[in-house]
């Protein structure tokens, strides 16, 4: 989410062409700073109070909540065997993060960030097919799952590209790693409703959460990964690199 908004601060710079005016949220950071990264953090985090309800006159949508289409999960391992379509998502708490770490190497393009949420709640719909252990979990509803701890490692790597006359940044890859401190998890209508049964598998779900999480964890952050990558790209699409980012 960082780098989301790390690639949104450089691009709305490009506001400075002369028909238009630079928003006051907006910060410049050039190249040539000794103290870039700072200045970019600084900006980044001067821009959240915008971004959790939206800035329309840009079209970026609100961060309050975060809307995620679909998540698919398919976990062999044991002990467990899980297969899960998460769609509809909404996740809150995507605006309320610290920077841990901030590290730009500008020559290769290649920025590197630490993020920590606090706690980020996620619901929805799910469909779910699944067993640990022995024991089979089946069930379509809603879903709530309150998170706490949440610490993300990001690597945004890009490319400079000749593009209608001038240069542009263009991001290649996005490496996204996640830990998860606690969380807990409430599936609506397991069964079809059947309240013993399902008491009895939430229970089993919160004693093996650890083996739950490390299964679903890869898709979560394919699926994290693959948006900001997308959205980086649409941000800075057109956009002239050396008056976004400017050297000094």
């Amino acid at each position: 989410m960082f780098l989301y908004l790390l690639c949104l601060c450089l691009s709305l710079v490009g506001l400075g062409a002369p028909a238009r005016e630079i928003p006051s949220y907006i910060h410049i950071c050039k190249r040539s700073d000794p103290r870039v990264a700072r200045c970019i953090r600084e900006s980044v985090e001067y821009l959240l109070p915008q971004l959790k309800n939206g800035i329309p006159e840009l079209q970026v949508p609100s961060l309050e909540p975060l809307h995620i289409d679909e998540i698919t999960i398919f976990g062999g391992d044991v002990p467990s065997n899980l297969k899960a379509f998460l769609r509809n998502v909404k996740v809150h708490g995507a605006s309320n993060f610290q920077i841990t770490k901030i590290k730009l190497n500008i020559d290769k393009n290649t920025y590197r960030v630490g993020v920590k949420f606090p706690k980020m709640v996620f619901d929805g719909d799910y469909d779910v097919d699944a067993r640990i252990l022995v024991t089979p979990i089946k069930g379509t509803g809603k879903f709530t799952a309150d998170i706490t701890d949440v610490d993300g490692q990001a690597v945004l790597k890009g490319e400079i590209i000749q593009h209608n006359g001038h240069r542009e940044i263009k991001f290649s890859s996005f490496d996204f790693a996640i830990k998860i401190g606690d969380y807990n998890l409430h599936l609506e209508n397991l069964f079809n409703g059947d309240e013993v049964l399902s008491k009895a598998i939430t229970d089993v779900i919160h004693e093996n959460k650890g083996e739950m999480i490390q299964a679903a964890l890869p898709f979560i952050q394919r699926k994290a990964a693959e948006i900001l990558l997308e959205a980086a790209n649409k941000i800075t699409d057109g956009l002239d690199y050396d008056e976004v980012f400017p050297d000094k």
